[in-house]
């Protein structure tokens, strides 16, 4: 059987994925991806492949495998939330604790200091990631530091949360659920900060029994003051194996061969690479900056490269492929 014909066959048997949801998103599986790896273009003209024929093997090894062999790794920021909203940068996790009523206006300032100093190293597509890393650790640890002086608790990450304005990826709730409801594993991998993103699950209804976050989590003293962070720091450039070595979480699904990849930085293209005896890892670069000068490096790191899209539309297209065991 042809790629083209076994593509269509997935796809047409794929379930519908049902419009009930509270998300906006309402889409026919086959409806975007499909067309591109057919012909190259699709309407929107944001997504991108290095190699089209390459992603074909691997959507139709990931249906093939069925959600048994399946798990799924993301980003955070910007991944699984938006990067833009009606115009204005969407909040990442120190964004959301910047923001609150929480912390002190030296904090406030000295956060935006190190943005300004350290992002534009982050996305300098002319700097290597070993050059990157010891600028990124100052980075980390001047703001881990400059939130201890701020007298935090434990309990104020959920009133920080309750402040913000967050926006999800349109669709997104509909790919956790439909993860849920097909027993595949959800790795949250993420730089930022732990406890930030554990509050938004649970506030936007998105923690689900398979749902799991790996990041940077506070430590607390028995009254539950912050009073640092956990040893292991994790950082956009070591999202792999080496940075989840203590944790048992690719240990228990072992069994899973098979990745959804997802995120927006190149460092998350690695994120895969703690899976016991890979088989088949599909990973989904989401270019939101720069897309331009951008574009050439994300098509070398990631298989699927889609620019400006705040939406889950392709990510469902492929679950939807996906037949339960």
């Amino acid at each position: 059987m042809s790629y083209k014909v076994l593509t269509r066959y997935l796809l047409q048997k794929s379930p519908s994925v049902q419009t009930q949801c509270r998300s906006k998103v309402i889409m026919t599986p086959g409806e975007t991806l499909h067309e591109y790896l057919q012909n190259g273009r699709v309407p929107s003209g944001k997504i991108y492949a290095k190699n089209p024929a390459i992603v074909k093997e691997k959507l139709i090894s990931i249906a093939k495998g069925g959600s048994n062999q399946l798990q799924v790794i993301t980003d955070f920021d910007y991944t699984m939330t938006k990067a833009y909203h009606d115009g204005k940068r969407g909040l990442t996790c120190y964004g959301i604790v910047e923001q609150s009523s929480v912390v002190t206006q030296e904090f406030r300032d000295e956060t935006r200091r190190l943005l300004h100093q350290y992002y534009p190293i982050e996305v300098d597509p002319h700097m290597t990631p070993k050059e990157k890393i010891p600028l990124m650790l100052e980075w980390y640890n001047g703001a881990h530091e400059a939130l201890k002086k701020c007298d935090i608790y434990k309990k104020d990450f959920e009133t920080m949360v309750q402040e913000a304005d967050i926006h999800f990826r349109d669709g997104l709730d509909i790919f956790v659920d439909l993860t849920f409801r097909m027993n595949i594993p959800f790795l949250v991998f993420s730089a930022g900060t732990g406890d930030i993103i554990d509050a938004c699950l649970a506030q936007y209804d998105l923690k689900r029994p398979n749902v799991h976050t790996i990041s940077n989590f506070a430590t607390f003293a028995p009254d539950g003051k912050l009073i640092g962070y956990e040893k292991t720091l994790i950082h956009m450039f070591n999202k792999n194996e080496h940075a989840i070595a203590a944790t048992s979480y690719f240990g228990d699904i072992k069994h899973r061969s098979n990745v959804i990849v997802m995120g927006d930085a190149l460092g998350d293209a690695d994120m895969g690479e703690g899976v016991h005896q890979p088989g088949t890892i599909l990973k989904i670069g989401f270019l939101n900056d720069k897309i331009e000068e951008r574009l050439p490096i994300f098509l070398e790191a990631f298989d699927l490269v889609l620019t400006d899209d705040q939406t889950f539309n392709i990510p469902l297209e492929i679950l939807s492929t996906v037949t339960s065991d």
